[in-house]
């Protein structure tokens, strides 16, 4: 039987569910209701590519307001439904979402998401650097 060196902290990370914070944005981006947002990776000390993965709760009639994704700070943000069901406004066309469902929205894009369900509506979503 093999013994699998430790994880060594410069290569690998790990952080256990209790440590990552709850955070509430009332109104955002411009929405109605508060948003519970869990950013997974905020005690990371350098992100490289990925600016953040956030699990996040949107109540039923919560939404994340219509905005863009300027230019200047390029990057794009992934959506993924875990659990209920929204509407993702993408471009200014409608787009129904639910569990399974991803979404993305790119450099001067414009998105914005509401749950239309009678659920809570969980997202998986993740913002990275665009490469290249």
């Amino acid at each position: 039987m093999s013994t699998r060196p430790a994880p060594s902290p410069s290569t690998t990370l790990f952080i256990e569910d209790r440590e990552i914070a709850a955070k509430a944005f009332g109104e955002c981006h411009g929405g109605v209701g508060t948003v519970t947002c869990r950013d997974l990776i905020e005690k990371l000390p350098a992100k490289h590519f990925i600016r953040y993965i956030h699990d996040d709760i949107l109540p039923p009639g919560t939404s994340i307001g219509y905005h863009q994704h300027p230019s200047e700070t390029p990057f794009e943000e992934w959506y993924y439904v875990l659990s209920g069901h929204g509407v993702m406004t993408l471009d200014g066309k409608d787009y129904p979402m639910g569990p399974g469902d991803v979404s993305g929205c790119f450099a001067n894009g414009f998105h914005g998401l509401k749950n239309t369900g009678t659920e809570d509506l969980r997202l998986l979503v993740i913002a990275a650097r665009p490469i290249g």
